[in-house]
């Protein structure tokens, strides 16, 4: 007899993605949101598996409640929201969905830019405003100027593509890629961050939030960087000091920023001040927020919990070696 399994679907997920589900017969689900942390606990008992997004924070507490639990997906590539260490010491595997929504961040990294550069935030509200700033806002162009691409993963690497081909040079710093693998993108490496830092009229950050990369665009780095440089962040808002950001942008270190992550979510003016300057584009962490990218990632976590499941596959799986698999 084939043995059967539970999902519980904690966060709203999309239910075309979800459908993935009917691949495997032996696997039903229930989609349970909106729950205290008291609830979720007495649900997780029943099921083997969790879906979760955002709002749903597996910490240990829920892990250890979750008798039969064996995996939790996130549908979408940051796990912050849920207790590791906690998912090791049970065996639970942890999964995430990088792929699902490369294509949604890559566009609005760019869109941003063309915002920022064009002015198209402050040109909406003004003619709605029934006002006509034509002179007031004259623009520039990508054509020609230098993208900096920190951290050239799959999201950075598509971004330095697209940007190409609106006629920018692209650049990059990036310690876990070889010149090689820069190269085949048409990306120029560097090795000194500085020296990176100083030639970038665009900077990009695609990097994860670690020890190492926690605030490390902060006061030092506006300082070698150009008065007329743009930041564009759309990775992980703990990857700049945000404190040093609003300096740079109020004292003119720096010409822009253009921000879809804080280091607090939801974020506001009280706490990052900098949302309201003039020379920056802002928008509340709509880089995964794409009808493609919720279907992607829902239908990726269904088919890896299924894979694991039933197959013994681990896929995106951050956990693997420390469960031995």
């Amino acid at each position: 007899m084939v043995e059967q399994y539970k999902c519980l679907v904690a966060d709203n997920c999309s239910a075309e993605g979800l459908k993935t589900f009917d691949k495997y017969p032996n696997i039903s689900f229930d989609v349970k949101t909106k729950h205290t942390k008291d609830e979720l606990i007495a649900m997780m008992p029943e099921y083997d598996a969790m879906i979760v997004r955002s709002a749903t924070k597996a910490d240990a507490d829920v892990i250890a409640a979750g008798t039969k639990l064996k995996v939790i997906a996130r549908a979408g590539a940051g796990y912050n929201n849920i207790d590791v260490e906690a998912a090791n010491k049970k065996g639970v595997a942890v999964l995430i969905t990088p792929t699902g929504n490369t294509n949604a961040v890559i566009e609005l990294s760019l869109g941003l830019m063309l915002a920022w550069a064009r002015h198209i935030p402050q040109a909406d509200s003004s003619m709605k405003a029934g006002q006509w700033n034509k002179k007031q806002l004259k623009g520039s162009e990508l054509k020609g100027k230098t993208l900096g691409v920190l951290g050239i993963g799959r999201i950075g690497g598509g971004v330095a593509k697209v940007c190409q081909a609106f006629g920018m040079e692209t650049i990059a710093y990036d310690k876990f890629v070889t010149k090689e693998y820069a190269a085949d993108l048409g990306v120029t490496l560097y090795e000194d961050l500085n020296e990176f830092l100083g030639k970038v009229d665009y900077l990009s950050l695609h990097v994860p939030v670690t020890d190492s990369t926690r605030g490390m665009i902060g006061k030092e780095q506006f300082e070698i960087m150009k008065e007329t440089a743009v930041v564009v962040n759309c990775a992980r808002g703990a990857v700049i000091n945000e404190a040093e950001l609003y300096s740079a942008l109020v004292d003119k270190k720096i010409a822009g920023a253009c921000i879809d992550v804080y280091s607090k979510e939801p974020a506001n003016k009280e706490d990052f001040p900098f949302v309201t300057l003039d020379n920056v584009v802002v928008c509340p962490h709509l880089g995964a927020s794409s009808a493609e990218a919720q279907v992607n990632v829902a239908a990726l976590a269904a088919d890896q919990i299924g894979q694991l499941l039933n197959n013994g596959k681990y896929i995106d799986c951050v956990n693997k070696k420390a469960l031995g698999k």
